[in-house]
């Protein structure tokens, strides 16, 4: 029989003297029990209650009074405002009429008179004078400005107070403008500092005339200018900032880099980019400042690039936009294409936003990032954009790049910035003293000499004798040169490789560096962001112009793109990456062409005015003045392109389509195309550059035509206007020598042109006239009137 151990025996004793926690016990020393809950109140027969009638009953509209005099104790102007927003719910239906709203106007400001200025800052009453100002008369707008006269630079910085100003600026008169912009005077740069205030700065920019926008620019270019508008009152008369440079000496020039500097890095920063004078003088801030303070800046202004995208909407904001994607690095460049995202669509329809694009297109060598966040959005919108003058010169900007004919003057301009090179290392700005000493060239005259300024005096003499400290003969002929050359060079021409590979090179002060130097090849970046296969923007673009090309070759601004796909883009590049697009194009245009103007006529008659732009009011392609003049150069570009790419006759993407244009559409068809405006496209078969071709239409031709045949097509060829203007002009072809002309040389493709006043000219209407007579009949009637004019000019002396 076992024993029990003896371990359990104090487990069992201490179990066993362990009390039970049951409901009711207590630990000793636990403190006194909760107290019982209160015993239910005994309730009378009729179920309230007792002690209940002893309360006093109050009502809802007694609490509301209740609240009404807590809230005029503690709110100011409360009663004020409720008073005043109770009149203004009677004006803010439409169906008020005239003399009620007068009336009611005329109440408000009675009531809120002498107060005005602090409640403007309430949310609620500065929405009621706002009414009023906007439906009141001028007596009313002439009392509510006069009381907030006095304090409107501060209203302006006020959450809700600068909405009162900018309804009194927008309703001002054209003759009270000028008082406005006198009353902002010294503070413009304080306020476009400020978001409230940047948005009234905005509108009074927008209502002021050309010298009053002058007048509010010119307090970024010097303290003068924020005292005693400029030395001799000029502020309203400079249009730029280089207009100011260019007439101050050099000492000059820097004070006001360094004081243009000093308020705009603020702005940058917060980047309150969105006013369009904001957009005027980051312009001209880039435009004149130094190098490393360009460099500085866009880099300020590429922090977020959401910040660069507010100003693509204006001229002067693209034309800042395109020079910080210029001048950028490649992460300043990534950070402005990435905040693109989701806006390519409305860049591309903007007049001056698309101009951002096409410099994205040619300057960023990051080709992944473009594919990913540019082109699938341009892609979407490309069977709409190609009926579009702006998104068309996208399309240019890949197919024919910095070809002035696709590109309006002042578009190609912002495109080509001028060249900046910068000696020195980066991350100083102008104001160090180790910093370059940059004089720019204005064209200031040579005369004028240093002001004496000691601060610049002595930053020349610091940098001269650090230079010959440091590095000897070398660094005292580096120091030289910094003295004696400007800083920055501006150049027109574009960056060549080997600038490129100086910038590379450059690291160390005293070397020169290319602002925004590009090392990708432009053709290189152009078959990558063009791309090869089904799903790639050259077989998208292919397809759409196949699809539409009727109708293309028919538009001024679109008939220039069937010219370049069909061309296969320049240098064929087009042609290389989708060759069955290119084709299908040639048989879309051909196949137009080998219609009858009858069959032109019966599709036209029976088609749908609302099916769009290919059936409405259609020529044959042959007869249209835009399509004709685009057969014409795409004919002449083959000839064209087999010299440039030296190839032989007939193998570019323009000598197949001449050669398909023959057979199908114009071979045994020539007799009744002679005599209409068809006649410049059968000419220019003539210098099409395929043999084959140019022989069967001579055959066929020359019976038809009663001159000799290269004077026949030298009407059509010899005379075609200046490049770049015009549907037709921009290109020159060669002609027979019994055309009477020798080309001479362009300065951008080595491409013939003709002389000037020789030879037959083509009007707009398909006539040919003689140039050479209109030019001597224009001789006799211009010394006619000359004789004329040197006779009133003799009585007006006497």
């Amino acid at each position: 029989m076992a024993k029990p151990g003896k371990s359990s025996q104090p487990a069992n004793a201490a179990k066993a003297g362990k009390p039970s926690m049951k409901s009711g016990n207590k630990r000793k020393g636990d403190g006194p029990s909760p107290a019982a809950p209160p015993a239910k109140r005994a309730r009378e027969e009729n179920g309230k209650r007792s002690g209940d009638g002893d309360r006093k009953q109050t009502s809802s509209k007694d609490k509301r009074a209740v609240i009404r005099e807590k809230k005029l104790l503690h709110k100011k102007n409360w009663n004020v405002i409720q008073d005043s927003v109770y009149l203004w719910e009677k004006l803010r239906p439409k169906e008020t009429s005239e003399e009620e709203r007068k009336e009611l106007v005329s109440s408000i400001l009675k009531k809120v008179k002498g107060k005005l200025l602090e409640l403007s800052s309430h949310h609620t009453a500065s929405r009621v004078i706002q009414f009023c100002v906007k439906y009141g008369g001028e007596a009313e707008r002439r009392t509510v400005m006069d009381e907030v006269r006095a304090n409107v630079v501060e209203l302006s910085k006020s959450k809700y107070g600068h909405f009162l100003v900018r309804k009194l600026v927008n309703a001002a008169k054209k003759d009270e403008v000028p008082g406005l912009v006198k009353l902002f005077r010294g503070h413009v740069a304080q306020l476009l500092r400020q978001p409230y205030g940047a948005d009234v700065i905005t509108d009074l920019y927008d209502v002021a005339s050309t010298a009053d926008r002058n007048a509010l620019c010119s307090e970024f270019y010097g303290k003068e200018f924020v005292l005693f508008d400029g030395i001799s009152g000029e502020a309203g008369r400079l249009y730029s900032l280089k207009q100011l440079m260019a007439s101050s000496p050099a000492a000059k020039q820097r004070a006001i880099i360094q004081h243009m500097t000093k308020a705009l890095t603020p702005i940058m920063e917060k980047a309150l980019l969105h006013p369009p004078i904001t957009h005027r003088l980051v312009k001209e801030y880039l435009e004149c400042a130094t190098g490393l303070s360009v460099e500085e800046a866009v880099e300020t202004l590429s922090q977020t690039g959401e910040a660069v995208l507010r100003m693509v909407h204006t001229h002067d904001g693209a034309a800042a936009a395109c020079m910080v994607l210029a001048y950028g690095t490649p992460r300043d460049r990534k950070r402005v294409v990435r905040a693109m995202k989701g806006h390519v669509a409305a860049m591309a329809a903007e007049e001056w936003g698309h101009t951002v694009l096409c410099m994205v297109l040619a300057c960023v060598d990051d080709t992944a990032m473009i594919s990913k966040v540019v082109i699938p959005e341009f892609k979407e919108l490309l069977a709409e954009g190609v009926h579009r003058a702006t998104a068309v010169r996208i399309l240019h900007q890949l197919l024919s790049p910095d070809c002035r004919r696709h590109f309006p003057p002042a578009i190609y301009e912002l495109l080509h910035p001028p060249q900046r090179v910068v000696r020195g290392s980066s991350g100083k700005s102008v104001t160090d003293v180790d910093a370059e000493d940059a004089e720019m060239d204005f064209g200031a005259g040579d005369a004028e000499e240093d002001d004496g300024d000691e601060l610049f005096t002595e930053k020349k003499k610091a940098k001269k004798d650090k230079g010959t400290d440091k590095g000897g003969k070398a660094a005292g002929k580096k120091g030289q040169a910094a003295e004696d050359d400007d800083a920055i060079e501006v150049m027109d021409d574009a960056p060549s490789k080997a600038d490129e590979g100086d910038a590379d090179a450059a690291g160390g002060e005293g070397l020169e560096r290319v602002l925004g130097a590009s090392k990708k090849d432009p053709r290189v970046r152009r078959r990558e962001l063009l791309g090869s296969g089904p799903k790639s923007l050259s077989a998208k673009l292919t397809q759409v112009v196949g699809a539409e090309a009727m109708a293309l070759l028919r538009s001024p601004h679109s008939c220039e793109l069937v010219v370049e796909v069909a061309r296969g883009g320049e240098s064929g590049l087009l042609y290389e990456l989708d060759p069955e697009g290119v084709r299908a194009v040639h048989a879309a245009i051909v196949d137009d062409a080998a219609q009858t103007q009858e069959d032109v006529a019966a599709v036209d008659g029976d088609g749908d005015d609302d099916a769009g732009p290919s059936t409405s009011g259609r020529e044959h392609v042959l007869l249209s003045y835009y399509s004709s003049r685009a057969l014409r150069r795409l004919l002449l570009l083959a000839s064209e392109d087999a010299e440039q790419q030296q190839q032989p006759e007939g193998g570019g993407a323009a000598a197949a389509f001449a050669s398909e244009l023959w057979t199908r559409a114009l071979k045994g068809r020539c007799a009744q195309w002679v005599g209409t405006h068809a006649e410049k496209v059968l000419a220019a078969l003539l210098h099409c550059g395929v043999p084959s071709v140019v022989a069967a239409a001579s055959k066929e031709l020359k019976p038809l035509v009663k001159e000799p045949l290269e004077e026949w097509a030298g009407r059509f060829l010899n005379q075609k206007g200046k490049e770049g203007h015009g549907p037709a002009g921009g290109k020159a072809a060669k002609v027979g020598k019994a055309a009477g002309a020798d080309g001479q040389e362009s300065k951008g493709g080595g491409r013939p042109l003709p002389q000037a006043g020789t030879g037959p000219k083509e009007d707009g209407d398909g006539k040919v006239r003689d140039v050479a007579a209109g030019a001597k009949a224009k001789r006799g009637a211009g010394g006619a009137a000359a004789a004329v004019e040197k006779g009133k000019g003799k009585k007006a002396k006497r």
